[in-house]
């Protein structure tokens, strides 16, 4: 299967019209519009729903891209490494993360911690966490920055870097001061995509179930940027990490719900056999940002 295929069908089900994919990828609508005909040819399946100038993802669609974004982030790695090979005494190290680990800056905290060392490449992947996973026993990634680690075992190390609480956002147009499970039930609500996470989905509607109530999930979104955006614009509630509440617009009001049991977790997570001094010193750069977390 032709790699150039690949990218454009990542670059089509990102932007989600032929046109725009077709100026970001440097050619014309026509030849990508044929290529993406040809990737569903053959693997005789249909990608894409056609929706006048909007191409949407099929079920199907999403579980290829599923596959696809690690595997062309894998050759990307490669390709980049290769031009590393002839330089000399250089560390690198390639890190996945999930969004949290940016928002709460213990990733960049962490990086900035050891970029005094000479002779450091670092490559950052964002992923998620399933993802993160499978890469790391393939060796594409060196570390892992994700919310639900592998099972213990002898393949891995893993360390929890970080515990943040959550906190309700409201449109500030319908904020309730000290909201209870049956406020809540009566509201809609905004939530990632249940595909992207599975497990992220199931811990919230456990923790709101234990709590007493069901949320209403109206409208799904790709990121805690996006669903703040639509409770700016008063499309309903949601739930984001504690470290986002300096990016809320006015229009949006925050409130920390002690009776919910519910927060972010993050783990590190690397090969045992990799005891490199350039790795000890990053996931000690990594705890050393969480006890600043932890009390703050």
């Amino acid at each position: 299967m032709d790699i150039k295929l690949l990218r454009s069908f990542a670059t089509v089900a990102l932007l989600e019209h032929v046109g725009q994919a077709a100026e970001k990828l440097h050619i014309s609508a026509s030849p990508l519009s044929r290529q993406i005909q040809q990737l569903e040819s053959e693997l005789g399946v249909t990608l894409f729903h056609r929706e006048k100038k909007r191409l949407r993802l099929t079920e199907a669609g999403r579980k290829f891209l599923d596959e696809v974004t690690p595997f062309l982030q894998h050759h990307a790695r490669l390709a980049d490494y290769g031009r590393t090979l002839t330089q000399v005494d250089i560390g690198r190290l390639d890190i996945g993360y999930v969004e949290a680990a940016i928002h709460s800056r213990i990733l960049p905290e962490a990086i900035a911690r050891i970029d005094q060392m000479r002779g450091i490449a670092i490559h950052l992947h964002a992923m998620r966490s399933r993802q993160q996973r499978e890469l790391l026993e393939e060796k594409a990634l060196d570390v892992a920055l994700l919310h639900t680690p592998p099972e213990k075992g002898n393949l891995f190390s893993q360390k929890q870097v970080l515990t943040e609480p959550i906190l309700l956002a409201m449109p500030k147009a319908q904020a309730i001061a000290a909201p209870t499970p049956a406020d809540l039930q009566k509201q809609r609500w905004i939530a990632d995509h249940a595909q992207l996470n599975p497990a992220a989905r199931a811990r919230l509607l456990e923790a709101c179930e234990q709590a007493g109530f069901q949320p209403d999930i109206t409208f799904e979104v790709s990121g805690p940027m996006a669903a703040l955006a639509c409770v700016e614009a008063g499309l309903g509630f949601t739930f984001i990490q504690q470290s986002l509440a300096s990016r809320v617009a006015d229009a949006v009001s925050l409130v920390m719900l002690p009776w919910l049991p519910l927060e972010i977790t993050l783990y590190a997570v690397w090969r045992k056999d990799d005891n490199r001094p350039l790795m000890q010193e990053f996931i000690a750069a990594l705890q050393n940002g969480n006890s600043r977390h932890l009390t703050q």
